[in-house]
């Protein structure tokens, strides 16, 4: 029987994929130039600032660390404030809520980012359990480390989860962790399709009704 759902934030909670394409197309040239962002573009959706950078780096960036991520910070500010909760998906959390299913958060997004979304629900803060994998000392999607130690934080076993993912490398760390894993598609790029997941979802319709199957709600 379910009794978690572990979701991931950006493309899932949060509709802000669309706009981190965009500002990233604009400002990643001018910092690495047009060659090595070609080289890594296909690698930026599910990774943090600190991945981004080391796959910059492997095709010759020559650029500081720490004014790299302070730019991104600054961008980080402009795409959660104007990004929007999916729609549904707090009626959903809130749904499972009332219904003692368990809710947890695992993200490459920082902390300060998540509290910007986190803002944005009109109730209270609706998960149990929140993981940013860029605070914590544990290895990055695709590992799954990050669900693994969530499932442990909400006394739930593998067969007892569900996660709720959109990236390839989050797809991976979730199916790695024994845990069902439905991949969301409503705010990914129409050529970018993740492979691996066990069931795919297209908005929150979808997906409720799958949760709702799946733990006999």
């Amino acid at each position: 029987m379910i009794k978690t759902c572990i979701f991931d934030m950006d493309g899932v909670i949060i509709d802000s994929e669309s706009l981190w394409e965009f500002y990233e197309q604009k400002f990643l040239p001018q910092i690495m130039g047009k060659k090595i962002f070609a080289g890594i573009k296909d690698q930026i959706l599910g990774n943090s600032i600190e991945k981004i950078y080391d796959e910059a780096l492997s095709f010759g960036l020559n650029f500081d660390k720490n004014q790299f991520k302070r730019i991104y910070f600054q961008y980080a500010k402009i795409v959660y404030k104007k990004s929007k909760l999916t729609k549904g998906i707090e009626i959903l959390l809130k749904t499972l809520g009332n219904k003692n299913i368990k809710l947890g958060l695992v993200t490459v997004s920082n902390k300060k980012w998540i509290d910007i979304v986190l803002s944005k629900f009109k109730l209270k803060n609706p998960f149990h359990y929140i993981l940013s994998l860029d605070s914590e000392k544990v290895r990055p999607k695709p590992f799954p480390d990050g669900y693994q130690k969530a499932m442990k934080a909400l006394k739930s076993a593998s067969f007892e989860t569900i996660i709720i993912e959109d990236s390839q490398k989050g797809i991976q760390a979730a199916k790695t962790s024994g845990a069902l894993t439905i991949c969301y598609l409503e705010h990914l790029p129409k050529s970018y399709l993740p492979q691996g997941a066990d069931i795919y979802v297209k908005n929150v319709k979808e997906l409720t009704d799958k949760i709702e199957k799946l733990a006999f709600l």
